[in-house]
């Protein structure tokens, strides 16, 4: 191989205007001539460039990814398998084989390690006794054969804590360096530790009575937020709230009567059913007995310590129930790349699907048969009692990706087609470069997806909660009280109604005070009216004074012109006037008009001209 590294590089160092010698140079280094030719041309290309076209992802893309996963845990989201054959599908474009992660992890363990990462310890202690065993079947059996029970009258009840955003151990993959570091050796996990509990009851038929969700809630309100999710006429699910999250006796008691009782009565009909469970105080109180008692149901207690064998839920159906929570859970956490947290509002959707996942007839019949009670087996539990058995959570795989990939092949070839010398230090930076970029890109998109669902989750819980309606009976007050579907949209159906009651006063209010607002503007508009036509009065007023007074102004002009013609006429010169005479004041006094009669007795008087005048006639006589 390395013969034919260097024949290459012979021929690569000629000048331009030398002809290479093929045949020499083969010769020279003891290569096979036609081989070197195809070599040299292009044609073919070595074992290691035929190897890497075979690969699921090339050198540059795999330095990527080891980049992304050292991003990822120093996000506190270390990669399971699943999510790094996800990562190799997005970027290939193809699907990973079944042992591609592991031949991955394996060629690139300098860089990368694969460790269980632990999320949530649920360690329990083990009691197993043959004789207390024996002891438990010998009574259930006597029960059986007792009151004639048949499958469909056995049942399993127990109670399975959710805490929300914590999930259980799970193998991650880490950067060398980051995990040999410290402080990077557990993945994310969303950080919310409510507890929900949900009770449920499996019957030896293979079926399952309604779940009973338990949440916790200080107020004692279901809030109608936790329940965005759920739909009355397809989810048949009962709901109550408790302090801490978990049952207790209240609670214990109102699900015998709410749920099992009324679930389970018909089927029975008017035989006797048997309840099994464990001895924990919240279920077995007097009440609750007496209870049972008065209805026609049998109680068996499980032995201290012996569930994990002896219980059908703990066998076959809350151990795949976790692990289907965590599996919903993770997609999660990984659809929003960490950036949202879970919440009250998200749980339901994620609860119920775990529950249909799990609770399945095949799983409910192999929990039974498994424990030796459906077909009645002591002897199959009791003969493997001693033996140890593990479980570990599986993860399945993630969902499609997000983003089809760019095949990488055909970038190579591309970049091949534009430089003649496929060895050339440009060419081979150039494609490193392209395939770097694709990669880089194919994860941003992803981490884009992942952001733009959290934002969607963080949308969906800007809507405040609000505690839902319901009817409860005034015998009930105080206690608790799980609500069925019907009592669930009936709540939903009274908020809706309070809704509308609100809805249509606000809209009684708002035309009243629309009506406020138009009386007010039609005052306005009126108040403006007069006032414009007090100002169109004011402003004719003043018009008819101005012309009154322009009137009185021009005629004082006329007046006055007349006057000025009047004193230009008299002011024109005429003769002299004579002087006057001195007249004594004798004289002046002879002067004076003398009435004098004439004959016809009219007294007349003549002035100082000498004019005759005529007196009034008060004066006469």
């Amino acid at each position: 191989m390395a013969s034919y590294e260097l024949a290459l590089e012979a021929l690569r160092s000629l000048k331009p205007d030398e002809k290479p010698n093929i045949s020499l140079v083969a010769r020279t280094y003891g290569v096979n001539q036609s081989n070197l030719s195809k070599r040299f041309r292009g044609v073919t290309g070595s074992k290691e460039a035929q190897y890497n076209n075979q690969r699921l992802l090339s050198k540059e893309q795999s330095r990527t990814l080891i980049k992304w996963i050292n991003q990822l845990t120093e996000r506190g989201l270390p990669p399971t398998n699943s999510m790094l054959e996800n990562f190799a599908r997005e970027i290939s474009g193809k699907e990973p084989g079944k042992n591609w992660a592991s031949r991955w992890l394996k060629a690139h363990s300098d860089k990368v390690i694969s460790r269980y990462s632990k999320g949530l310890d649920s360690d329990r202690k083990k009691a197993d006794s043959a004789y207390k065993y024996t002891l438990y079947f010998e009574l259930i059996g006597r029960k059986i054969e007792q009151y004639n029970l048949t499958p469909d009258q056995i049942y399993n009840m127990d109670e399975k804590g959710f805490m929300l955003g914590v999930s259980t151990k799970e193998r991650r993959i880490f950067t060398r360096r980051k995990y040999e570091q410290g402080g990077y050796k557990q993945h994310l996990q969303d950080g919310n530790r409510e507890w929900i509990t949900t009770i449920g009851c499996i019957c030896a038929n293979g079926t399952a009575i309604s779940p009973a969700l338990i949440y916790m809630a200080k107020s004692g309100n279901l809030q109608d937020s936790w329940l965005q999710d759920f739909d009355a006429e397809q989810h048949r699910c009962f709901f109550a709230t408790s302090e801490s999250g978990w049952t207790n006796n209240e609670v214990g008691f109102a699900w015998l009567v709410n749920v099992f009782d009324k679930e389970t009565k018909s089927q029975a009909s008017r035989g006797w059913r048997l309840l099994i469970l464990d001895g924990h105080g919240s279920h077995v109180t007097m009440r609750f007995i007496e209870y049972c008692d008065k209805n026609r149901i049998l109680l068996a207690i499980f032995p201290a310590h012996s569930t994990h064998t002896l219980q059908p839920l703990d066998v076959a159906i809350f151990s795949p129930l976790s692990t289907a929570y965590t599996e919903q859970l993770r997609r999660f956490i990984n659809d929003c790349q960490g950036f949202t947290r879970l919440t009250k509002r998200d749980f339901f959707r994620l609860f119920w699907a775990s529950w249909e996942a799990t609770f399945t007839s095949e799983n409910i019949l192999s929990a039974f048969k498994h424990t030796g009670l459906c077909p009645f087996n002591p002897d199959l539990v009791i003969q493997k009692f001693t033996k140890k058995i593990e479980s570990r959570p599986s993860s399945s795989d993630s969902g499609a990706s997000i983003i089809p990939a760019e095949d990488w092949r055909r970038l190579r070839k591309l970049v091949q087609g534009v430089f003649e010398d496929l060895y050339d230090q440009k060419a081979i930076q150039l494609k490193d470069t392209v395939l770097h970029l694709s990669t880089e890109n194919i994860l941003l998109k992803n981490e884009i997806a992942g952001l733009q669902r959290a934002l969607i989750h963080s949308k969906k819980r800007s809507t405040k909660g609000r505690a839902l309606l319901f009817d409860i009976p005034t015998e009930n007050e105080g206690g608790a009280l799980f609500m069925s579907p019907s009592k669930v949209q009936q709540a939903r159906d009274n908020i809706l109604k309070k809704d509308e009651q609100a809805a249509q006063e606000q809209a009684r209010k708002d035309d009243k005070k629309l009506q406020q607002e138009l009386t007010k503007q039609a005052k306005e508009q009126e108040k403006a009216e007069r006032a414009q036509i007090r100002q169109e009065k004011q402003e004719q007023r003043l018009q008819e004074a101005t012309e009154k007074q322009r009137l009185k102004d021009e005629q004082e002009l006329a007046k006055l012109a007349h006057l000025q013609l009047q004193n230009d006429v008299l002011a024109t010169p005429s003769a002299p006037k004579r002087a006057k005479k001195q007249v004594s004041k004798q004289v002046k006094l002879k002067a004076q008009p003398e009435a004098h009669t004439e004959d016809n007795g009219v007294v007349v008087t003549t002035n100082r001209r000498g004019r005759a005048i005529r007196p009034p006639a008060r004066f006469r006589d």
